[in-house]
């Protein structure tokens, strides 16, 4: 059964199977203060399918849906000068993206960044990423970011995947991080925001750090 979050913050079950709903897509809205929750059972949900096998098991099963809506609660009641934006299919919350300023010291003027990108793993492949991803893209151009930037898991395949799919190319980048004593690596992915596209090639002309 597709299972995600409500509104209000309850996870519960759409009433219908995922290969039964018609469209997935939704309305991609931006987030208010109350859906915290909401998002961070999405977001514990996600990473807990998303890096099975990618990172320590006992790290995972420990992820808290209370400490990541404390998180979400204090970037919501003032995202500036970012943006979240939710995925709201019949009522609930089914993804979110959070976009802003970049901050890599190595990148030109004028270029955001796609902090995160989540979809509730129940929805997965149905669609509604792309639409997701390109709202949250569309409030960087509005601010008059020219260029983005994505940091991702280099073992994370299906995410690369996507990312490909969505116009998106490895540039110049690396740095590592550490989830529950696993060291892992990141690769820097980037995309132009100009209206006749740019190469990424180009545009990344910065030695990394």
């Amino acid at each position: 059964m597709a299972e995600w979050a409500s509104e209000s913050g309850q996870s519960g079950q759409s009433g219908q199977s995922v290969e039964s709903v018609e469209s997935v897509e939704g309305t991609v809205r931006d987030a208010r203060p109350g859906d915290a929750r909401a998002i961070a059972i999405v977001h514990v949900a996600s990473w807990q399918a998303a890096y099975r096998g990618l990172l320590p098991d006992d790290y995972l099963a420990g992820l808290s849906v209370e400490r990541r809506a404390e998180q979400w609660s204090g970037i919501l009641a003032d995202p500036s000068p970012g943006h979240v934006v939710v995925l709201d299919v019949g009522g609930r919350i089914a993804g979110f993206a959070h976009v802003g300023p970049s901050g890599d010291d190595d990148v030109p003027p004028a270029t955001g960044e796609l902090y995160t990108i989540y979809l509730h793993p129940d929805v997965w492949g149905r669609g509604g990423g792309g639409q997701l991803m390109e709202s949250a893209l569309g409030r960087l151009s509005g601010d008059g970011c020219t260029t983005v930037v994505l940091w991702m898991l280099s073992t994370n395949d299906r995410a690369r995947r996507f990312y490909l799919g969505q116009g998106w190319s490895e540039v110049p980048g690396r740095r590592t991080q550490q989830f529950g004593g696993q060291v892992v690596t990141d690769h820097r992915f980037g995309r132009s925001l100009a209206p006749q596209g740019t190469a990424t090639g180009q545009i990344f002309t910065r030695p990394s750090q």
